[in-house]
């Protein structure tokens, strides 16, 4: 797993109404890339960019995607979970970006209000704000305040839009030489929930009408089709198989996982959710050894090295995780979660060199994700043994705003205006944080005397 830690932190984002659900983000580079190779083809398919894609794993049980404005995929862990090949994933995606091409999330968008349309705009900021806390355990995390009935109604489509989104994504999966057979099968599953009760069914359900004229659409698709089930590399079958075990490891009760994968299971997959298994039970050694030999057998796997690094990081060796997390790097350069976790166990191994490496690496986590609090927050640390006062004090005030701590990066970025070099690119940004968290702090006030 490329990311180390599994911080949680509350954001609140703007609702219409009091009620409000916590909704729950994950972040794991192996996880995410591996969803993004599904898509990729998909997106090309369907004209669109892959490199726009962005993706949000929700830490839930249910059975639910769907996408938002700015090509932002929202893709549950249950789905995940539940889904037996690629091709299931694959035919929900292509449905999905069938609405994208069809114009339907511009139409859902239209007919809320203002608030709510810039209720995703503020989730996809929030999101990235939000991890950034200290604590720690199996992937970053992070809990959204949303509206639930909001995301329906955002997310409810017509029968007709059901339709158009199914034939288009139908010819995107043709295109890929991936049958709609999966589809069909995730359909099938959602046919059973029609006589429960609209609180007990999955989300998608509520929000994607199901017709029997469209199951038997995508049946005849799939009967009439030369593409047969099962067609798509196996290396799809084997990274699938492993993030399934990957969330079974992190999600679900060790005892459950060792349950689901037992020692007489000697494949990649089970033997990957066992290490992680143990690892939950603090069972260090049992969790390195399993580790150490997968690397045996593939070693180059960056995933492999950063769940050692993990694992070594937690149980409180940071020495010992540093170069696990620096071959992990080494493999996977732009994967900037993992950047972090290399910095993070420099930090907490704490040599003077170790500062530098860990702001360096942070840096390169900043380029490749501009908008990633926690990275800000651990380079303001790393600056801050260093030394670097001016360095930790802008790198603090950057956190700070995009964490919504608004008064903390007024504070930080008038320091950093002081210390830093008169018409340094710094200084230049550090003196627009300020003049942004006093806006911010003012539209605040003015809201709090408004309501009063």
């Amino acid at each position: 797993m490329v990311v180390a830690v599994f911080a949680w932190a509350a954001v609140s984002v703007a609702a219409p109404t009091p009620a409000r659900a916590g909704i729950s983000l994950i972040r794991d580079a192996e996880i995410e890339n591996t969803i993004q190779e599904f898509a990729t083809p998909l997106l090309r398919a369907a004209d669109l960019d892959p490199a726009a894609l962005k993706i949000h794993l929700v830490k839930d049980t249910s059975l639910n995607a769907f996408v938002t404005h700015g090509m932002n995929l929202f893709i549950h862990t249950g789905l995940l979970m539940r889904a037996e090949d690629p091709s299931e994933v694959m035919g929900v995606m292509a449905h999905e970006f069938g609405h994208i091409v069809g114009g339907h999330i511009i139409l859902r968008e239209q007919q809320i209000e203002a608030t709510q349309r810039n209720l995703w705009l503020s989730y996809a900021l929030g999101a990235a704000a939000a991890l950034a806390s200290g604590s720690s355990d199996a992937f970053v995390g992070v809990t959204l305040g949303v509206q639930s009935g909001m995301l329906e109604n955002l997310m409810a489509f017509t029968r007709g839009e059901e339709n158009q989104a199914d034939q288009a994504g139908l010819e995107y999966l043709d295109d890929v030489g991936v049958s709609a057979a999966g589809l069909l099968k995730f359909m099938r599953v959602l046919e059973n929930q029609e006589l429960l009760v609209t609180a007990r069914q999955d989300p998608y359900m509520r929000t994607h009408p199901l017709t029997r004229d469209r199951v038997a659409f995508v049946e005849n698709h799939v009967k009439n089709s030369t593409i047969p089930p099962g067609a798509f590399p196996d290396k799809w079958k084997l990274e699938y198989a492993r993030v399934r075990a990957k969330l079974y490891g992190f999600l679900e009760p060790p005892p459950r996982t060792l349950q689901r994968y037992p020692e007489s299971d000697a494949s990649i997959p089970a033997r990957y959710g066992r290490a992680i298994a143990f690892y939950r039970q603090a069972d260090t050694a049992h969790a390195v050894s399993l580790i150490d030999a997968l690397l045996r057998d593939v070693p180059n796997d960056p995933y492999f090295y950063e769940l050692k690094g993990q694992v070594l990081y937690e149980s409180g060796d940071a020495d010992a995780a540093v170069a696990p997390y620096r071959a992990a790097v080494r493999l996977l350069p732009h994967a900037a979660q993992l950047q972090l976790g290399l910095a993070r166990a420099l930090i907490a191994r704490g040599n003077d060199a170790d500062y530098k490496e860990a702001e360096a690496a942070l840096e390169q986590a900043l380029r490749d994700e501009p908008e990633g609090a926690s990275y800000w927050r651990q380079l303001a640390i790393a600056r801050g043994r260093e030394g670097n006062e001016p360095g930790a004090a802008y790198a603090m005030a950057e956190y700070a705003l995009r964490s919504g701590r608004n008064a903390e990066a007024k504070f930080h970025a008038g320091k950093a205006v002081q210390l830093l070099p008169a018409g340094s690119p710094s200084r230049l940004r550090a003196e627009d944080i300020k003049a942004e968290a006093e806006r911010r702090l003012d539209l605040a006030r003015k809201e709090k005397e408004k309501n009063r």
